[in-house]
């Protein structure tokens, strides 16, 4: 939960112009969440090491790389509240998942947990390694309006002594809920069960202490630099528990004892193949320039999760039929009435082609719009959306 702002947050207008940003003006960007957006100075760092690596790639790659890949590790950790030690970089929150997972033993008979948000490929995954190995998913359902009390308990009592693994969002990406992480982790390692944290949407948007969480139990801790750090696409982050045996998906150089850093995990996971590195080399300068346009980090996400209240507001009224706003970040899920014959699908590419990158789900319950707010973004959005959503004969849920 953010602390209240003492300043009251600039909302009508954005902190930072859309102008110093690579975002197309033309369009009304109310998604970050999904594929973030870069300040521009990230751009051109970005390209000034594509620049590097392509004068001289062996120079770069065989003298440079390794030394900037762990000045950029390092600076995230510390960002985190992560052991640099025991985080690697990896190109999306969905490849660490497959990571972790794939280094959690498992049997027939089995049992993972998991909740009814988790994220589409994370679910794919959990299925096939579930088909694979034997084991059965047991998903427990998140109460909407949303009752983080009401969560942990249903949790609770979903462990069996035949729960062998937890995967749990941090913010779940369709509903944009936070969930009680610590407490979750606490009743889930009281059982001796590890937990694989998806925290793609965590960093950047609410404050985060991985190592503090990992002391709660076993914790494979999993995000994205891409999104609310606004890094460049492809820069991802895995924090592997202290004692585990990390199996990586893609068996390399780092295999063989005498190759690459004396840090086994760093030998293993850094290097899976010739890739392009500069997103995660520009992840430090994603983190200052980000911090330099808001004021700071903590003023960041407290404006971010004001405006997002206050985008829901202005779009849904004063009650939420998702969520009070402590449990939300800097994104706000709102549910919508589609006219007859217009599918979820059908409505998210029409506002694409007409210039408004939304996104829409169909949840179960009914379709939903998320909105997203970041430094570029300002409260008169809404009043816009609202507009455009009422010329499209769609009507939002009181």
């Amino acid at each position: 939960m953010l602390s209240p702002d003492p300043v009251s947050p600039p909302l009508t207008s954005p902190v930072s112009p859309l102008d110093r940003w690579s975002l197309d003006p033309a369009v009304v960007h109310l998604n970050h969440g999904s594929y973030g957006g870069c300040p521009r100075p990230v751009t051109e760092a970005a390209a000034g090491f594509r620049t590097r690596l392509e004068a001289a790639p062996m120079q770069f790659m065989v003298l440079d790389w390794q030394t900037e890949l762990d000045r950029a590790r390092a600076q995230l950790a510390a960002f985190l509240g992560a052991p640099a030690e025991r985080l690697v970089f990896v190109p999306n929150s969905t490849t660490g998942v497959a990571i972790a997972l794939n280094s959690i033993e498992l049997a027939a008979g089995d049992d993972i947990l998991v909740t009814n948000h988790t994220y589409r490929a994370c679910m794919n995954q959990l299925k096939r390694l579930a088909a694979a190995r034997g084991a059965t998913i047991t998903i427990v359902e998140i109460p909407l309006p949303f009752d983080a009390g009401a969560l942990i308990d249903a949790v609770t009592r979903a462990i069996t002594p035949r729960t062998r693994l937890a995967l749990l969002d941090h913010i779940t990406s369709q509903a944009a809920l936070i969930l009680p992480l610590a407490q979750l982790i606490e009743r889930l390692a009281a059982r001796g069960v590890p937990v694989v944290v998806d925290g793609a949407h965590a960093p950047g948007q609410i404050p985060l202490d991985v190592a503090a969480l990992g002391a709660l139990g076993a914790t494979w801790y999993i995000g994205n630099c891409h999104k609310w750090l606004c890094a460049p696409k492809g820069s991802g982050f895995l924090v592997v528990p202290e004692g585990a045996r990390p199996r990586p998906v893609v068996t390399s150089h780092g295999a063989s004892a005498e190759y690459g850093p004396p840090n086994r995990l760093h030998a293993e996971l850094d290097w899976a193949g010739t890739h392009d590195p500069c997103a995660h080399l520009a992840v430090p300068t994603a983190i200052a320039t980000v911090a330099a346009e808001g004021g700071g980090w903590p003023a960041i996400m407290r404006r971010n999760h004001a405006l997002a209240c206050e985008l829901r507001r202005r779009l849904e009224g004063e009650r939420s039929a998702i969520a009070s706003d402590d449990a939300r970040g800097s994104m706000a899920a709102i549910a919508i009435e589609l006219p007859a014959g217009l599918a979820p699908l059908a409505l998210m590419e029409r506002l694409l082609r007409d210039g408004w990158e939304l996104p829409i789900f169909d949840f179960g319950r009914g379709p939903m719009i998320r909105v997203s707010a970041h430094l570029y973004n300002h409260a008169g959005e809404a009043d816009l959306l609202a507009a455009k959503l009422h010329s499209l004969d769609v009507t939002i849920r009181r």
